[in-house]
C-alpha cells in the first residue's frame, strides 16, 4: 500500500469523490456542508495487482471506497481461497468490521492495480460522533448487508 494523498482532497479529485460519496447509503444523512468536511478526513491509497489489502482475522483499521480498479473479497480454504464477491469502482468495504471492533471477517485482495479512498478507525468515529446521522446510516446498513446492528 502506498498513500498518495492525505486529507483536503482537491480539483477533480475532489469533485469526484463528492460524486462517489453522495451515492452511497451511508454518506446520503450529510448536507454538502458535511462532505465538505469529510474530504479533510480522506486519504487515497494505491495498491498494486494482487497486493493483499487486508486477511481474514486481521485488525480492522480502515474503511475503503474503491476509485478505480477491483478487489475481490475471498475466505482462505485448505484447498485455496473462495471468492465471496468482487467489487469496482464506488463500491466500499471494510466498515462492518471496523465499526464493529472486530477482527475482518473475509480477505480483500487487488484484481489489478488499484485506487481507493481511505477512512481510518479514527477519523470515522470522530465523523461518527460529530454526525448521528451517519451512525444511524451505517448500523441500518448493517443491518441489511448482515443482519447484525
Amino acid at each position: 500500500m502506498k498513500v498518495i494523498g492525505r486529507g483536503v482532497v482537491e480539483g477533480q479529485a475532489a469533485a469526484h469523490l463528492l460524486s462517489e460519496l453522495r451515492r452511497l447509503d451511508l454518506f446520503a444523512p450529510l448536507s454538502e456542508e458535511q462532505l465538505g468536511k469529510l474530504l479533510f478526513f480522506v486519504k487515497t491509497l494505491e495498491f498494486a495487482d494482487g497486493e493483499i489489502i487486508f486477511e481474514k482475522g486481521d485488525e480492522a483499521t480502515w474503511f475503503y471506497l474503491i476509485q478505480s480498479g477491483e478487489v475481490e473479497a475471498y475466505v482462505p480454504g485448505i484447498f485455496g481461497s473462495r471468492v465471496l464477491s468482487r467489487m469496482g469502482p464506488g463500491d466500499f468495504f471494510g466498515e462492518l468490521a471496523l465499526i464493529l471492533r472486530q477482527p475482518r471477517s473475509a480477505g480483500a485482495r487487488c484484481v489489478g492495480d488499484v485506487i481507493c479512498f481511505a477512512l481510518d478507525r479514527a477519523d470515522l468515529e470522530i465523523l461518527m460522533e460529530r454526525s448521528p446521522d451517519i451512525t444511524a446510516a451505517i448500523k441500518n446498513i448493517a443491518q441489511r448487508r448482515f443482519g447484525v446492528g
